[in-house]
């Protein structure tokens, strides 16, 4: 399992300093975090969507070198037709870790890769290629057994280090749903299970561990619905609640223990021994605190990606 990061400019900051801690530059505080919460392990960073002033090196150079100051395996990632600032620092260091490098096209770009991969700049055997739809994989599978033959007549298809699938079918912070429970299938995985048996490369499965894609709406204020996701074998288990303010208004805690009891309550949860995010669910239904939404998030990552690793070849 190798996580990727997509890092954008207002998650990438310096951390203030505190009356006992001196200010820790961005790309160190960034590093500190990876290490802190995945270790050393190889992990992808796609860090193209944060600008570099004019004249000066691309932020990821720092990143890089933090990384490897602390012993950390970081992979740079990149779109095609990134910024010339970004394609030039994903070179230096491709070239100085020797690790490769990770490539994330969309399904047009997949199709069309005959034509841009004789001058990709970097050798198909030391690149991951991604396919990511990111949430519009509905728009993918709507095609039917066309992807089917895009995927199976994907240029040098055995040439590339890896090919990955990667997508989402979770709506951005579950807009247009009204209070209640759903399920959606999981349109990503469903697809990965119909082109892996038939294509003749090695197709490897990548999904998306939060569901917003973006940044936070404008107009998103405290007292937002308190929503709470959990995977099931095939699909996504969504328990949409109600705003903390205003009219019909309750509080986030009593709504949390309530979404705790519906996925504990579910016919099909399939649940997890040994698995942290589970354990958490069975107490918080029991009468132990709910927290907040942090910790539901992180609930929602570990089950979500605990299943997967249990469930998926």
């Amino acid at each position: 399992m190798t996580p990727m990061f997509l890092l954008e400019p207002e998650q990438y900051k310096v951390r203030k300093a505190t009356k006992k801690t001196a200010a820790v530059p961005s790309a160190d505080h960034f590093v500190a975090q990876v290490a802190a919460f995945w270790g050393k392990d190889a992990f992808y960073l796609d860090a193209s969507g944060i600008a570099a002033p004019a004249g000066t090196q691309h932020p990821v150079i720092a990143i890089a070198a933090a990384a490897r100051a602390h012993g950390l395996k970081l992979i740079p990632a990149t779109p095609l037709g990134a910024p010339a600032a970004y394609t030039a620092a994903v070179a230096a260091i491709v070239q100085q870790d020797q690790e490769g490098v990770a490539l994330r096209i969309d399904l047009q770009e997949f199709t069309s890769a005959a034509t841009w991969a004789p001058t990709w700049p970097f050798p198909l055997a030391e690149t991951d290629l991604i396919a990511d739809f990111g949430d519009d994989i509905g728009s993918v599978t709507k095609l039917g057994n066309i992807v089917q033959t895009v995927f199976q007549q994907l240029h040098a298809g055995k040439d590339w280090r890896t090919v990955t699938i990667a997508g989402t079918s979770m709506p951005a912070n579950f807009a247009g749903m009204q209070q209640g429970v759903y399920t959606i299938p999981m349109e990503t995985l469903a697809l990965w299970q119909m082109l892996h048996p038939v294509v003749p490369y090695r197709l490897d499965y990548g999904d998306y561990a939060t569901p917003p894609l973006g940044v936070i709406p404008p107009g998103i204020v405290w007292g937002y619905p308190i929503n709470v996701r959990y995977t099931l074998v095939g699909q996504y288990l969504i328990c949409k609640g109600v705003k903390t303010r205003g009219s019909g208004a309750v509080d986030a805690a009593v709504q949390l223990t309530g979404h705790a009891q519906t996925i504990v309550q579910q016919a099909n949860r399939n649940r997890l021994t040994g698995c942290w995010a589970d354990d958490e669910i069975d107490a918080i239904a029991a009468g132990a605190s709910p927290q907040g939404l942090l910790h539901w998030v992180k609930i929602g990552v570990n089950q979500h990606l605990t299943l997967l690793r249990r469930t998926l070849p």
